[in-house]
């Protein structure tokens, strides 16, 4: 235990000493958190008035400390036409580097209320804060006889172990929604951190903390009226880093009733197998996934990889129920 831990501080320590240098948390279930996928998708649905979305994900739990991804979001939809919402978001590594995220979100839907699918252009507003928690760091100076002790003096001082800084996020977003076709098509593009903030924790030097860029695209086919399929993929760009994630999800419609059940499958390159099962059960969809590691970190975390959870939710303020299209959710 005291070697995994000492694994993880050290790959933390290297990553951001200096610099604080690290990439978002990420999501393998990115579609069940709409807003935070895209501003654009801010809103953009249909028989619904508001829409909550709750994610966790739980990384390399063999660690003596895991990374958590926690995800909140909740948005609104007014006339087919405008999306507003706020959204709250933390990734813990490990105890020793922590981002949280929040802000408001907003969209606009250019295409007629009455047309077959939606052109939004959305925004987000909010703030970013980075903590270091440099108490779970181990230095050259610790290394004693061939172990690391902490109570040695590390030799290191950091004039500020946190950072508040402001975040800008832009979207584009279309989906056909036509109940009559068998494909129905979707594509978004976002840029997140458009402002470039600067994210040292350094007062002597600055870091600016890279645009991140995403496009996701895909298509739900309508097999029947019992059975849909939704191929699609992501790609996200962020500095250096390049991710590309793609899969496959059918939903079965279970007797007609207002159960469906959910399964798919997908691939993170050089990353991850993902597999995904779970249930919709009138406007709530509940889901599971478990990444297997194919990376060469599945080494040092007994090949144990991640475990995600999602609740969305679409409803109404009068509480009166409405029974969804499947284009929708």
């Amino acid at each position: 235990m005291r070697t995994n831990k000492t694994f993880s501080a050290l790959a933390l320590a290297i990553c951001g000493s200096v610099t604080l240098h690290a990439q978002d948390g990420q999501l393998s279930q990115y579609e069940s958190s709409p807003v935070l996928l895209n501003p654009a998708m801010t809103g953009i649905y249909e028989n619904a008035e508001f829409r909550m979305s709750s994610n966790v994900r739980s990384q390399w739990t063999s660690l003596s400390s895991n990374f958590l991804t926690t995800a909140f979001a909740y948005d609104m939809s007014f006339q087919k036409r405008f999306g507003v919402g706020m959204y709250l978001s933390n990734f813990n590594m490990a105890g020793i580097m922590n981002t949280f995220q929040s802000g408001v979100s907003a969209a606009y839907n250019v295409s007629d209320s009455k047309a077959n699918h939606t052109l939004s252009a959305g925004v987000q507003v909010g703030l970013l804060y980075k903590k270091l928690n440099d108490q779970q760091l181990v230095w050259d100076a610790q290394y004693n006889n061939g172990n690391f002790d902490t109570d040695l003096p590390s030799g290191e001082m950091f004039q500020r172990g946190a950072r508040l800084m402001p975040d800008l996020s832009l979207g584009i977003a279309y989906r056909s929604t036509d109940p009559r076709k068998t494909l129905n098509p979707f594509v978004n593009v976002a840029l997140f951190h458009v402002t470039t903030p600067d994210e040292s924790i350094l007062r002597t030097t600055k870091s600016d903390l890279p645009i991140r860029y995403s496009a996701n695209g895909g298509v739900r086919v309508k097999v029947n009226s019992q059975l849909f399929l939704t191929p699609q993929a992501l790609f996200m760009m962020q500095g250096n880093d390049q991710q590309l994630h793609a899969g496959m999800m059918g939903e079965f419609v279970i007797g007609g009733s207002v159960y469906s059940a959910l399964c798919g499958a997908s691939y993170r390159m050089n990353d991850a197998i993902v597999a995904h099962v779970g249930l919709k059960h009138k406007n709530s969809g509940y889901r599971f996934s478990y990444d297997v590691n194919t990376s060469p970190l599945r080494n040092y975390t007994n090949r144990n990889g991640a475990f995600e959870f999602s609740i969305i939710y679409y409803g109404t303020h009068s509480g009166r129920e409405r029974r969804l299209q499947s284009s929708t959710f």
